[in-house]
Order: C-alpha cells, then sequence, then structure tokens
C-alpha cells in the first residue's frame, strides 16, 4: 500500500515520522517548498515531489493525508478523491464551505473512506470521559465550560509565529478555526444548534485573524454553555467543566487527571490521569486509527457529516460575530 503525505511542515513530518514507525507500507511526500522536501526526503529515504499531480498520477497512492495549510485542504482532497485516493485530512475540512459537496459527492460515489484529524479523542483522559459521559457518571449533561488557550508564539518556539497559519487569514487561520474543542465538544455531548459569539483581534500580537472568541452554544440534547479560545493565555491551558443532573466532571490538562463529584455521594473521586504520558502516542494511535479505516478494521471517529458540522458551527460563530445576533445552524 502507497500512502502520500502532502504538506511535509510540523504535522506533516509528525505523521511520516509514525507511519516510518507502524511499517508496512510505501510512503511518499509532497511538498512545493523544496527545501523542506529535500529535508524531509534526507530523513526519512522516501520518494518525494514538488507536483502534487504527478505525484498522484505517477504513484497511485491508496491515500492521501492532507497537511496542506486549511484553505487549500479542499483542493487537495478533490485532487486526491478523483484519483480514487482514501482520506485523511488535518482538521479543520475547510477555512469555508465553498466546495465541500462536491467532496463529499465524490467520496460517496466513489465510495472511499475520509477521516479528519482529530488527535484528542485518542488521549486517554478524553477516552475515559467519553466512556464517563456515555455511562451517565453525571446524569444528564445540562451545561460546560470548555477553554483553551495558549500565547502564540509560544507554538512553534523556533519559528516566526507571523509566518504560520494561524496568523493568517490568507492561509485559513484564527482561533474559531483550530477548530478541536468545537469538534470534542460534539463527540463529548451532542452537535451544536444555535451559537452566539464574540470574536476578533483584540491583543498586540502581529497577525490579522481573530485572537479571542467567546461562544455561548445550545446543543440538540437542550445542554448550554460556554466555549472560550484563545491565542493570548500564559501558560497553556485547555480544560473542560461539564454540569449534570447528577454530578459534575472537571479535567484539566495541566494536571493530566479526571475529577468526577457525585451529588448522591457529595465527595469527589479521581480517576486516571498519567503525568508521564507522551503525547505523541495519541497520534500514533490516531494513525493507527486511520490504517484500521483502511483496512476495514474500523469506522472513522470523525467522518465527513461530523467534519462538515464542526466547519458550520465555525462560519456561524463567524456570522453571529459580525451580525450580534445567535444564528441557527
Amino acid at each position: 500500500m502507497k500512502i502520500l503525505v502532502v504538506g511535509c511542515g510540523s504535522i506533516g513530518s509528525r505523521h511520516l515520522e509514525n507511519l516510518r514507525s507502524l511499517g508496512g507500507f510505501e510512503l511518499i511526500a509532497v511538498d512545493v517548498d523544496k527545501k523542506r522536501l529535500a529535508d524531509v526526503k534526507a530523513k526519512f529515504s522516501l520518494k518525494s515531489y514538488d507536483d502534487y499531480a504527478a505525484a498522484l498520477e505517477l504513484e497511485r497512492p491508496a491515500a492521501v493525508i492532507v497537511c496542506v495549510p486549511n484553505h487549500l485542504h479542499l483542493k487537495y482532497a478533490i485532487a486526491a478523491a478523483r484519483a480514487g485516493c482514501h482520506l485523511f485530512v488535518e482538521k479543520p475540512l475547510s477555512h469555508n464551505l465553498d466546495s465541500l459537496a462536491e467532496l463529499t459527492d465524490i467520496i460517496e460515489n466513489k465510495k472511499l473512506k475520509f477521516f479528519m484529524g482529530s488527535n484528542w479523542k485518542f488521549f486517554p483522559d478524553f477516552i475515559k470521559m467519553k466512556e464517563l459521559l456515555d455511562q451517565g457518571v453525571i446524569g444528564r449533561v445540562l451545561s460546560f465550560t470548555v477553554i483553551a488557550g495558549q500565547y502564540l508564539p509560544d507554538w512553534h518556539p523556533l519559528e516566526d509565529y507571523r509566518q504560520g497559519y494561524s496568523a493568517n487569514s490568507r492561509l485559513g487561520g484564527g482561533v474559531l478555526l483550530d477548530s478541536h474543542e468545537i469538534d470534542y465538544l460534539q463527540w463529548f455531548l451532542s452537535p451544536i444548534k444555535k451559537v452566539a459569539c464574540l470574536t476578533g483581534k483584540y491583543s498586540d500580537l502581529e497577525i490579522d485573524t481573530e485572537d479571542i472568541a467567546a461562544l455561548i452554544v445550545e446543543l440538540e440534547s437542550g445542554a448550554v454553555g460556554t466555549i472560550h479560545l484563545d491565542y493570548i493565555q500564559q501558560p497553556y491551558r485547555r480544560s473542560y467543566y461539564l454540569y449534570g443532573d447528577q454530578g459534575c466532571l472537571e479535567w484539566d490538562f495541566l494536571k493530566k487527571e479526571i475529577n468526577i463529584y457525585s451529588k448522591a455521594t457529595k465527595k469527589w473521586r479521581k480517576i486516571g490521569g498519567d503525568p508521564a504520558y507522551e503525547l505523541n502516542q495519541m497520534y500514533l494511535a490516531e494513525m493507527r486509527h486511520f490504517l484500521d479505516i483502511l483496512t476495514g478494521k474500523a469506522e472513522p471517529l470523525t467522518d465527513i457529516r461530523q467534519a462538515r458540522q464542526t466547519l458550520k458551527v465555525i462560519e456561524a460563530a463567524k456570522r453571529s460575530s459580525a451580525s450580534g445576533q445567535a444564528v441557527t445552524i
């Protein structure tokens, strides 16, 4: 089996490294940056191309992993789908909904497999949280607070943050389009059906994208809560607070632990949490999942329908901020 990785920046290189460690297939790399491509070719000893169309035609890969900037996701994904390739597309699916129907039609007509990157769904604490929520440990979830923030220059300290996709609207950047929490909240609970949002650039960061977004959302389940996203927090923070009619569940990445409060016992208990957990393990697990999808052993944890729903929420949040009105999805 041939797997082609297009876009060999930070996440593309990580996927190449993990695929090489898993083994069992031929890897091909594509990047328009010839220096980066040369570095990847030397490091991984693989075939490489600076021409994506040529790589698809000559190599005929079984699957393509799309790791280019957000605004190019659909362009590269559609070309791969037309060539009959299964797809792993990094989140978000795109920077807008244009051409999404075309990709969906090709995937459905050709019966292709599709998975959108969602690495935190393979993090042990998240897996346990999903299990606990599905078991109804805190009863019916009525409300929630989700917080995720990190000072943008700290993301890749050896790179100029102003050149990255997150800092540039033309590349599909911005705190809303980072999209993780919007996807995961819906996975934990249920789809978002209504959103009110304020977002914009409020800091002195040298970027032309929004750096803070505050969302109030209502879910199809009836729960209502908030999602706070930003590029300004120091130190990094990612935390979830879920409030049910039988208790509450709290998780904080820095503490790496899940805490459950029971209404019945009026006591807290700590579950899971491994301070020594190495984060690349979740990326390895994510890639194993994709390989299982390709071989028919698993159904995608984030399929194109779910990827489209997350993008619809992001688009609705932007419309809400511009109009000052809540938007129903």
